[in-house]
């Protein structure tokens, strides 16, 4: 595959990167034409009550909690609320260090229970403009309402953190705890999962689904990958996680290769993945939550990414070791098992 540059991009990106991001543009600009700059304040030295507001996606939820958690350990008497999407609530709700959840665009009832709670610090680490975020945070009763700086942004908000050479978007969440401590180390963590249990050196799991046809892989690439795999060794055992739109992919799989498939469906909560993922030598997945839980818990991993740079620039695992395999389009399709499988091997060999 070709390793020269790709202007394409495959997700929402900020304005100079998707021209389909203008007319958002304009209404951003409309209304901030009409919104007045609130004035600047510092981070307040120990606050007591804190609101964070948590993007929408799954993946986004899980590249959240490390800040979270490191909020508990910098402010250990600190009451945590978390603005969030209703898809991602039941999450939040599992962490201990979360006392309460709101879910927003809910309607009435979520303006009203945003002004309940006077907090001391609200923080928004969203570092793309968003029409409903500003209302949010024009309606949040908070001393300090610190964002991500950027100029389409933070006049809505008291203090404005500045990305240096931050290109993750975990280190980008957790940029508020370097605030406080420029020398916090950030930890990985991840709700009801045991970080330093012991691997099944024959365990791996594979992860088919995702969320955008872009990021699927064929059948034939996975049984191809698959019979690969056990051709190397026969004792492997494959947890294969699928979701329901694509399960009779995952049957005919099964079919094929019964004796070493365990079928991974349904599954109720992403959560429930933790524990699984972190028994496994590794995993394999496209581009989707899964990866950033494997990197939570400890696993290394196969990624199948598209061609779109900067997307793995903010995306790639952080804490294990991972080999990332783009494609040269935005669909991993052509993403051959052979490489996938070349991976897979050096990966096995720096664990052994």
């Amino acid at each position: 595959m070709s390793d020269m540059a790709n202007p394409t991009v495959s997700q929402a990106r900020s304005f100079q990167e998707n021209p389909r991001h203008y007319p958002r543009k304009l209404q951003v600009g409309v209304y901030n034409f009409f919104s007045k700059r609130i004035p600047y304040k510092p981070l307040p030295a120990n606050p007591k009550k804190i609101l964070v507001q948590a993007q929408e996606k799954i993946g986004d939820a899980v590249l959240l909690f490390p800040t979270i958690s490191g909020l508990r350990k910098l402010f250990p008497e600190s009451v945590i609320h978390l603005l969030c999407s209703r898809i991602n609530e039941p999450l939040f709700q599992s962490i201990k260090e979360v006392e309460r959840t709101m879910a927003y665009r809910s309607g009435r009832q979520f303006w009203n229970a945003l002004k309940e709670t006077k907090y001391d610090l609200f923080y928004n680490p969203k570092d793309h403009p968003s029409i409903t975020a500003f209302k949010i945070s024009k309606n949040v009763r908070a001393d300090v309402k610190v964002c991500i700086a950027h100029r389409r942004i933070e006049q809505h908000y008291n203090h404005g953190l500045t990305l240096s050479k931050t290109y993750r978007i975990l280190e980008k969440n957790s940029m508020i705890l370097r605030a406080y401590d420029l020398d916090f180390t950030i930890k990985s963590f991840f709700p009801n999962t045991e970080l330093n249990s012991p691997k099944n050196e024959n365990q791996i799991s594979i992860n088919l689904s995702s969320g955008s046809e872009l990021r699927k892989w064929s059948l034939e690439n996975w049984i191809t990958l698959i019979a690969l795999v056990l051709k190397k060794n026969k004792h492997f055992r494959i947890n294969l996680f699928v979701n329901g739109k694509d399960l009779h992919l995952a049957k005919q799989i099964e079919k094929q290769f019964s004796w070493a498939i365990k079928l991974i469906h349904p599954l109720y909560s992403i959560l429930e993945a933790g524990p699984i993922i972190q028994n496994s030598n590794l995993l394999i997945s496209p581009d989707t939550a899964m990866i950033h839980i494997a990197d939570a818990v400890g696993t290394p991993m196969v990624g199948l990414f598209s061609r779109d740079d900067r997307n793995v620039r903010r995306y790639r695992p952080y804490w294990v070791k991972y080999k990332i395999l783009q494609s040269s389009t935005l669909s991993i399709q052509d993403i051959e098992p052979n490489e996938v499988f070349n991976a897979f091997e050096e990966l096995m060999n720096q664990s052994q």
